[in-house]
């Protein structure tokens, strides 16, 4: 998949790419001060997206496997609903019809990093003196094709007119809204954030390179073919892609409570998800697994 493929699915599946002419090219910055580099990021992982042929059936499918009695969304201008992970969430959105209908495979479709100090404009003007391409309104940074949201507090809040009104909060946050559950039962785990997201990368120097210079991140590397980077106790990992792979976000991992493997790989597999076998190697309870729409995650226990 290419790179501007990649932006048109992601646009489309939250249901903004016909208002998006950004969507295939690059927009000129307003004039602003660029912000200084490094960022500070305040959480490494905030969230991830999926995009996937049934929005319901897959927030069904989280919302048994994580806490579901709880949950946000929106339905327009389309379906998507957002899971928590305590902290951090995943938004659920529609694959139908994403770059042009020629994506009919789930993927996970971005993540997000929330950074300090983040002004829109400031961040579009730096990046244009970086040279690297950005889109939907300049929050989105394309690394080797790889969407990475940004998001985070303004540097100041921008005065508001003598005399004007203020504007409540939008609800939810951007606009979400509180969702009836489609799950109140007992969850399969207790989820405690992000473990790690895994990139699988074309060019394993240069994208780390890239989250090097853009968010002060420091390299530890692990093999030859994979590096990791960690704020606190989350991680992002980048491995070599194989021959002939596109780059993409491969998998991602959440911390949970210590549980019965064989009971959650039992559960899974009953709602639709094939479970990885057990590695003998491993010192503590992972479980892997692909979802009903073949997207990679892994329990870690805590």
């Amino acid at each position: 998949m290419s790179g501007s493929t990649t932006r048109r699915l992601f646009l489309k599946s939250c249901g903004a790419l016909a208002a998006a002419p950004w969507a295939t090219r690059l927009v000129a910055a307003p004039a602003a001060t660029p912000l200084q580099l490094p960022l500070h990021l305040r959480q490494l992982i905030n969230h991830i997206g999926i995009s996937v042929a049934d929005v319901t059936k897959s927030a069904t499918f989280y919302s048994h496997l994580f806490d579901g009695s709880k949950i946000s969304g929106q339905e327009k201008p389309s379906l998507r609903y957002i899971i928590s992970f305590y902290p951090g969430e995943m938004s659920v959105g529609d694959l139908r019809g994403a770059a042009g209908g020629a994506q009919t495979q789930a993927l996970i479709d971005h993540f997000c990093v929330a950074a300090e100090p983040y002004d829109p404009a400031a961040w579009r003007a730096r990046l244009d003196q970086e040279g690297i391409r950005y889109f939907a309104g300049g929050s989105f940074v394309d690394i080797d094709s790889i969407p990475v949201q940004l998001v985070g507090g303004r540097i100041a809040p921008r005065p508001r007119p003598s005399g004007a009104p203020r504007r409540p909060p939008p609800a939810g946050g951007g606009g979400f809204m509180p969702m009836p559950p489609l799950y109140t039962g007992q969850p399969l785990v207790k989820a405690h954030g992000f473990e790690h997201v895994m990139l699988h990368v074309s060019d394993l120097d240069a994208s780390a390179a890239a989250f090097q210079k853009l968010f002060g991140l420091a390299p530890h590397p692990s093999s030859a073919s994979e590096v990791f980077f960690n704020v606190g106790a989350v991680r992002l990992g980048l491995r070599k892609a194989s021959s002939g792979e596109k780059p993409s976000i491969a998998s991602y991992a959440i911390k949970v409570e210590k549980f019965d493997r064989s009971r959650v790989a039992d559960g899974l597999e009953a709602l639709g998800a094939k479970v990885e076998p057990a590695e003998r190697r491993e010192r503590r309870t992972v479980l892997r697994f692909a979802d009903p729409d073949g997207i990679q995650c892994e329990l870690w226990a805590v």
